[in-house]
C-alpha cells in the first residue's frame, strides 16, 4: 500500500508539474536552469562514480571499478532510467542592478526568461560473457532535440590483461573541477562544417599497482566527414601508479591542429580530511613554415578539498596560473578561434573557491556558494545559493550569478555562468527527478 502511495505522488507531481509548466514558453533560454550549482565544489575525473551504470554481482557498478581486474564480471544485463522536469524563472540584466542609477530607464535593461524542460534517459547494458560488455542508453527531451544517443560502447577484456572500450561516450583527465585544462581530450575543437559527436577508443593496459592507457579520438563531426583525413584524429597516452598515499599521472595528447599538450597530475592526502591536488601542463605549438616547434607554454594549478562536521561542510580551493593566453577556451568547440566571445579561462593567475554547507532536516537545506577570479583582469564571478528538498522527488533552488570587478571584454563581465553574458542574473528553479535501477549479474 505505501508503495502504491509513493509511486501515485510521484506521478501525482510530474502531472501536476507539466499542467503548472505547460503554458510557459518552451525553448528559453533555460542554459542556468541545467546548471547544477549545488555540485561546484565536486571533485572531477575518471573516478567519480557513473550514475547511470548499473552494479554487478559484487555491488559494483562497471564505471567506479578499483582495480581494472573489477571492470567486468559474470554475464548478465542491466536496465537504468530516469527523468527529469525542471521550469523557473530567469530574471536577468544586461547591466547590474547597481548600475541602474546611471540610465533614465532601467527597465529596458531587464530581461524576464520563463523556461521548461522534461526528459526521459533509458539505458541498457548487456554483458554476454566476463569479457564483454554492451552499453547503450538515449535521451529524450522537450523542447531539445527529440531524441540524443549519449552513449553506445563496448568493453572488452582480454583476459584481464588488456581492456578496451570503443564508441560513443565521455572521457575525463586532469583533477581540477574549477579549470580543467588538462582534461585535454576534450578540448579538440568542432568541425563546425560538419559538426556531430566525438568518438573513442581506449586501451587500458593494467601493470601491477598503476597501468597505461592509450586513446585514439576522433573530431566531432568525422563520422558525417564525407573525406575524412588523419588530422581528424587526436591520439594520446597516460601513465597512472596509484598508490596508498598518492595518485599520480603523467600523459600526453597530440591533435595536428592544436598544440602538443602533456601534463602532471599529483593527487594526496596529507592531513585528516585534506586532499591536495596539483597539475602541471606544457604546451608547445608547431610552426609550419618554419618547420620547427616554438612557442612553449606552461600552466599549472594547486588546491584542496576539505571536510569537516561529517562532512556537512565542504570546502574546495584551488590557485591557477594560465600560461596559454586569454585564447586557451576550455570549451570543445572553436578553440583555434580568436573571437573574444570564445575565450573563457584568463591569461596569468587565477583563483576559485567553493564551499558546501548541508544543514539536512526535513527539507534537506543546502546552502551553497562559487568563487571564480581572474587576478589579472580584476574580474570574478559569484554564484551563490540555496536548495532544499520539501517533499521526495522534488528539488527547489535559488541561485544569483553575478559577474563582479572589472567590466572590460575580455573578462567575467561578458563570459560568465549565462551563455547570453548577462551578468546579472537571478534563478529560480523547481526540478522533479527519479531514477530506477535493475540489474541481474552471474
Amino acid at each position: 500500500m505505501n508503495c502504491f502511495k509513493r509511486y501515485t505522488g510521484i506521478l501525482g507531481g510530474v502531472l501536476a508539474a507539466f499542467l503548472f509548466l505547460a503554458p510557459v514558453t518552451l525553448g528559453a533560454d533555460d542554459n542556468l536552469l541545467d546548471t547544477d550549482f549545488d555540485k561546484l565544489f565536486d571533485e572531477s575525473g575518471e573516478s567519480a562514480p557513473s550514475a547511470d551504470a548499473p552494479a554487478n554481482d559484487k555491488g559494483i557498478r562497471p564505471d567506479t571499478y578499483t582495480t581494472l581486474q573489477d571492470f567486468i564480471t559474470g554475464s548478465g544485463f542491466g536496465i537504468d532510467t530516469s527523468y527529469s522536469v525542471i521550469g523557473g524563472y530567469l530574471p536577468g540584466w544586461d547591466e547590474a542592478p547597481w548600475y541602474f542609477e546611471n540610465y533614465h530607464n532601467s527597465e529596458d535593461y531587464l530581461t524576464n526568461l520563463i523556461g521548461a524542460k522534461m526528459s526521459a534517459s533509458v539505458g541498457l547494458d548487456i554483458q554476454p560473457s566476463k569479457y564483454l560488455r554492451v552499453r547503450q542508453s538515449f535521451t529524450f527531451a522537450i523542447p531539445s532535440p527529440a531524441l540524443t544517443i549519449k552513449e553506445f560502447f563496448f568493453d572488452y577484456n582480454f583476459k584481464d590483461k588488456f581492456f578496451l572500450k570503443a564508441g560513443k561516450y565521455d572521457i575525463v583527465w586532469g583533477l581540477s573541477p574549477n579549470f580543467p585544462f588538462a582534461n585535454l581530450p576534450a578540448r579538440i575543437p568542432l568541425d563546425i562544417e560538419n559538426p556531430g559527436d566525438p568518438y573513442l577508443a581506449k586501451l587500458n593496459i593494467p601493470v601491477d599497482i598503476g597501468g597505461f592507457e592509450f586513446i585514439l579520438l576522433t573530431r566531432p563531426g568525422y563520422i558525417d566527414n564525407q573525406n575524412p583525413r588523419i588530422e581528424n584524429f587526436g591520439s594520446g597516452v597516460k601513465y597512472n601508479l596509484a598508490m596508498r598515499n598518492f595518485d599520480f599521472d603523467i600523459g600526453f595528447f597530440y591533435f595536428e591542429l592544436m598544440p602538443l599538450r602533456n601534463f602532471i597530475s599529483i593527487k594526496t592526502t596529507l592531513f585528516r580530511n585534506v586532499e591536495f591536488y596539483h597539475e602541471t601542463m606544457v604546451n608547445i605549438l608547431f610552426d609550419e613554415e618554419i618547420g620547427e616547434w616554438k612557442d612553449l607554454g606552461f600552466s599549472a594549478s594547486l588546491g584542496f578539498f576539505y571536510g569537516f562536521w561529517k562532512d556537512k561542510i565542504k570546502i574546495n580551493g584551488e590557485f591557477y596560473y594560465n600560461g596559454e593566453g586569454d585564447a586557451a577556451s576550455l570549451r570543445r568547440n572553436n578553440i583555434l578561434n580568436d573571437d573574444p566571445e570564445d575565450f573563457r579561462i584568463f591569461n596569468g593567475f587565477n583563483g576559485a573557491l567553493n564551499v558546501s554547507f548541508k544543514l539536512g532536516g526535513l527539507a534537506n537545506m543546502h546552502i551553497f556558494f562559487g568563487f571564480l577570479y581572474a587576478f589579472e583582469k580584476e574580474s570574478g564571478q559569484l554564484v551563490p545559493g540555496i536548495s532544499f528538498d520539501p517533499v521526495e522527488h522534488v528539488e527547489l533552488y535559488i541561485a544569483v550569478p553575478m559577474a563582479v570587478g572589472s567590466r572590460g571584454k575580455k573578462t567575467y563581465y561578458y563570459h560568465n555562468a549565462d551563455t547570453n553574458n548577462r551578468p546579472f542574473s537571478v534563478v529560480l528553479a523547481v526540478k522533479i527527478k527519479g531514477t530506477y535501477k535493475y540489474g541481474h549479474f552471474e
